[in-house]
């Protein structure tokens, strides 16, 4: 029986395959381990959303020190907290080296106005020019005669306050107060009611809430003035509103 031979390209797909199988033994276990054992090299820890005390005291704990590139105004992160980090906490960095974060300067802040003396539609618009909302409209009333103007604000002109806050505004009425039917509001909801009297003029000045399982939370009662009273255009309205708490 002769000896069996073997085709050139069988011998070569072997050796191919072998020196491939002797490779990933080689990289698996002698280069791997060394890489990920170096002790020199740490792994970087997520550090957005924490406050800046924190991320200091995760990276100090690795070894790692964080450094302070630039604040930013957030509208949903506290001031203090990270919002950016580099780099990202999928990446490793050698033992001593920093972490550069981006930290929240909190709520944009805008300066009130200064609106006495101002028509309405005067005062929206300068509120709208830097960032503030008009508030509540409070009117009061006198005979001296003249054009309606804002007598005050809340808060007052010079006040600091985040972006996008509303501004309540004192209304001086050169005219007698109009009087109106007050409509039956039982059974309504309240944060609509109350945005609506409130639009008008009218001050909800106070909420009583009671405990009334069979019904939506935040339904209107009972109410003062009653239906069908006479109101004088300002006037303040009372509510009772149902609560499942």
């Amino acid at each position: 029986m002769g000896r069996v031979k073997y085709r050139p390209a069988v011998f070569y797909t072997f050796l191919v395959l072998g020196a491939f199988m002797v490779g990933m033994i080689i990289f698996n276990y002698l280069i791997m381990p060394k890489l990920i054992g170096r002790s020199d090299v740490v792994i970087i820890p997520d550090l957005k959303g924490l406050s800046l005390k924190l991320a200091k005291e995760k990276c100090l704990d690795r070894g790692l020190e964080v450094v302070v590139i630039g604040r930013r105004n957030s509208e949903e992160t506290p001031e203090g907290y990270i919002l950016e980090q580099d780099p990202d906490y999928t990446k490793t960095l050698k033992f001593g080296r920093a972490v550069r974060v981006i930290v929240s300067a909190g709520h944009r802040m805008e300066m009130v106005p200064e609106l006495r003396n101002r028509s309405l539609r005067q005062s929206e618009l300068l509120l709208e020019n830097v960032g503030l909302e008009r508030g509540r409209i409070v009117r009061i009333f006198t005979s001296e005669g003249g054009k309606n103007t804002v007598a005050s604000t809340s808060p007052s002109a010079g006040t600091s306050v985040p972006r996008s806050s509303s501004v309540d505004i004192l209304l001086a009425m050169q005219a007698e107060p109009r009087k109106f039917i007050m409509p039956d509001l039982v059974g309504l909801d309240l944060p609509f009611v109350k945005d609506r009297l409130e639009g008008m003029g009218f001050e909800v000045a106070r909420v009583v809430s009671r405990r009334m399982e069979e019904k939506f939370p935040n339904t209107i009662l009972a109410q003062n003035p009653e239906a069908g009273s006479c109101i004088r255009e300002g006037g303040t309205i009372e509510l009772v509103v149902s609560t499942v708490e």
